[in-house]
Order: structure tokens, then C-alpha cells, then sequence
């Protein structure tokens, strides 16, 4: 997973560090800060982790001299951002042509976990290829400058036949093996068509776990993914495409991940909760917090009598008004739960009318006074008045 001609690269580097000296140096003083925070916090709690040059599994103090980047070191390093009380986010500032493939899926793996701990963002500044772009995708935006690169979706393994040299130098290795395949592949004899074979169908079943990551990574149809070619993408077709989230300087990316990790305070009212976005200090004002009160009061209030309207209105009331007045009013039972309870209930037997006394029927008997159109209120007469008292005693 790395592009052509980095291996001549290293060896300079590794050159010019073993037999030029400096070694001590870069090692640095084991009382500086750098030593007691392996990372450096930016803006608002934004831990700023590098993932520069080529990318191995493993690897110690000589990686950084090298310009190497083993996938330990940045698990560790992202592992104390996450456990730090002081970091609220976590960048990549990634700058790698690729790397090896052992151990690169176990580091995306856990980056995906520690993902939903803090938010993790990566800026390919200025490059993100092959397994860097695997790292990439595995965290929860990518941005770049307008000048980067990234992309070359793809895995690739190299055979080197040097048999022709062995023999202009006059050397002929044999192989004693047991095993059919122990020997296959060797650099001291060609590649035979069993053995590219079999070392095509590994490649071929690599690049299909790196296409799926950057498909689920990156939200895209994984045949968008295919379709690249393992090429490079310039910053403007990465966004185009969906390989990258914006085009910004590293600075504009702390500000937006600093804004985006802001704490979050959630409120509890009759079991909803309001989440509010603190303020730059991370202290929520008592004008947002009565705001947010006075809002949750008045929606449960809403809620509750649109619940106790729909008890009282439902068809299963009629005949157990009692019941369904004491559901509505004594307990928190949605419409639902009360209609079941309503039907299974009896309804109310009706009440015999109430018996008439005679002082009632004389009363009916005499009738409402009446008004007439001219607002005269026509009274009854005494005659009448007195026949009706007179029955009533004789009664």
C-alpha cells in the first residue's frame, strides 16, 4: 500500500540518521511537556495527533526520525486523547502515501469505537492515500486544503525475480522445504502461474474489506468506491465525490470541530429531555435554563390535556362517565389503555325516575307564566291559584 520509489526514500533517511548522528537529539528530554502530553491540545480541547509518512504496524523512537508511522503509536495516541479530561476532540493531521496492510484494520476498527466516546476528524494535509485513506475514512469527517490529495483505493504486492542475477554473480540458491507451497514466492527463482494465483486472490480479497470500509465510512455505494481505480482524487473531485467533506484550512477545522465538541447539558421534564448547547464557557445561563423550563412545562401541559380529552371523549364512555372522569383525572393511562378498560367494564344501570309528590303535580299543573309579544307577563288567576291549594289539602 505504498507508492513507487519510497523504499529508496527510507533507506536515505535511515542512512543519513545511523551514520549521521543526531540520534540523541531527537530523542528529546525526557522532563519536557511534549513528554508528558505525547500530543498537543488546539483550540477548545482538540487534540492534534500526526499521522505522517509511511504507515507500519509496529514501531519505537526511531519511527519519527525515519519518517515512519506505525499504527501502535497512533492507537496510543488516540487511546490518552480519549482517557485526557482535558480533550474534547480529537484531529488527524494526516500527511502518508499508505502503509502496510497488517495491522491497519485493527487501528480503524478501534478508531470507529473511540468515535462515539469523542468526535474524531481527520485533515490529509496534503496527502491521505491507499491505507492513510482507510485511516481516514474511518473517522467521522475529512477535510483538506484545496492543494491535497487523496484516494488510491486499492491494495498492490510486489514479486522481485532476481534468479538472473544470482546467476551473472554466480550464485544458485536451493531451497530445501517441506510443504509444496513453503517455497513459493522466493525471489530467488521466477513466479510460477499456482503462486501468482494464489497471491492474486489475497489481493483481491484485501481490496474488497478496503472498498466495504470506505463505502460504510464514507456513506457511498461501494461500486462509486470501485470505480475510481484506486486513482488520486484532488481536493475538489474528493468532495465532489463524497471522499471528502470540504475544502478548509486547519486552522477553520479546529474552530469547526472546537464549535462541534462543545458540551452538551441535557434537562428532564416529565421524562423528555431538552438538550441545550452550552456556551463558550461550558455553563448553560439562567435565562436558557428558565427558557427551556418554561417550554417543557408548557408542552407536558399541552400533552396532558389532549391525553384526558381523548379518555373523555372516547365512544367506550358513554354509560361509565364515572370511570372514565376518575381514568382521565387520577392516572397517567394513555387513550388507548382506558378504551380497553372502559369496554371490559359495565355500564351504568339507569336510574328509575324519581317519584313525583303531589305538591309537584299541583306545581306542573299550574304552568310557566306567560310572556306575551308586548313583554306583558300574563299572571294565573286567584281563582286558580286557590282551586289548586284547596286540592292539594284535601289530597
Amino acid at each position: 500500500m505504498l507508492l513507487p520509489d519510497k523504499a529508496d526514500e527510507l533507506h536515505s533517511v535511515m542512512s543519513a540518521v545511523l551514520f549521521g548522528g543526531g540520534i540523541r537529539a531527537a530523542q528529546g528530554d525526557d522532563n519536557s511537556p511534549r513528554q508528558q502530553r505525547p500530543y498537543r491540545i488546539v483550540g477548545n480541547g482538540v487534540a492534534l495527533i500526526p499521522v505522517m509518512g509511511p504507515m507500519v504496524q509496529r514501531g519505537g523512537w526511531i519511527d519519527a526520525m525515519c519518517g515512519i508511522a506505525s499504527y501502535d503509536r497512533v492507537a496510543s495516541l488516540v487511546a490518552a486523547a480519549m482517557a485526557d479530561g482535558d480533550v474534547r476532540a480529537v484531529l488527524l493531521e494526516v500527511d502518508s502515501p499508505g502503509g502496510s496492510v497488517a495491522g491497519l484494520f485493527t487501528l480503524v476498527d478501534r478508531l470507529q469505537a473511540w468515535g462515539e466516546q469523542k468526535p474524531i476528524w481527520t485533515y490529509a494535509n496534503e496527502a491521505a492515500f491507499s491505507a492513510a485513506y482507510a485511516v481516514a475514512s474511518a473517522t467521522e469527517k475529512i477535510y483538506l486544503p484545496s492543494t491535497a490529495m487523496v484516494g488510491s483505493i486499492g491494495v498492490i504486492a510486489m514479486h522481485v525475480d532476481q534468479s538472473k542475477r544470482d546467476l551473472a554473480q554466480g550464485y544458485s540458491y536451493t531451497p530445501i522445504f517441506a510443504g509444496a507451497k513453503k517455497a513459493a514466492g522466493n525471489s530467488h527463482a521466477p513466479l510460477d502461474d499456482a503462486t501468482r494465483a494464489d497471491m492474486q486472490r489475497e489481493i483481491d480479497r484485501l481490496y474488497g474489506k478496503f472498498a466495504d470500509h470506505v463505502a460504510a465510512g464514507r456513506r457511498l455505494d461501494r461500486q462509486a468506491v470501485a470505480a475510481t481505480e484506486a486513482g488520486l482524487l484532488n481536493a475538489d473531485d474528493a468532495v465532489a465525490g463524497g471522499f471528502a467533506d470540504g475544502i478548509a484550512s486547519i486552522e477553520d477545522v479546529i474552530q469547526m470541530l472546537s464549535e462541534a465538541a462543545q458540551p452538551r447539558t441535557s434537562i428532564l421534564m416529565k421524562g423528555k429531555p431538552v438538550t441545550q448547547q452550552a456556551n463558550t464557557d461550558g455553563v448553560i445561563t439562567q435565562a436558557v435554563l428558565d427558557a427551556a423550563t418554561a417550554k417543557a412545562g408548557a408542552d407536558a401541559r399541552a400533552t396532558e390535556r389532549t391525553r384526558i380529552a381523548a379518555i373523555l371523549d372516547l365512544p367506550q364512555a358513554a354509560g361509565r362517565e364515572a370511570l372514565a372522569r376518575k381514568l382521565a383525572l387520577t392516572t397517567d393511562m394513555d387513550a388507548a389503555t382506558a378504551g380497553s378498560l372502559l369496554e371490559a367494564a359495565p355500564a351504568a344501570a339507569k336510574q328509575a325516575p324519581a317519584a313525583v309528590t303531589p305538591f309537584e303535580q299541583h306545581m306542573d299543573a299550574l304552568g310557566n307564566p306567560e310572556v306575551g309579544a308586548s313583554g306583558e307577563r300574563k299572571e294565573a288567576s286567584a281563582a286558580d291559584i286557590g282551586a289548586s291549594i284547596a286540592a292539594l289539602i284535601n289530597e
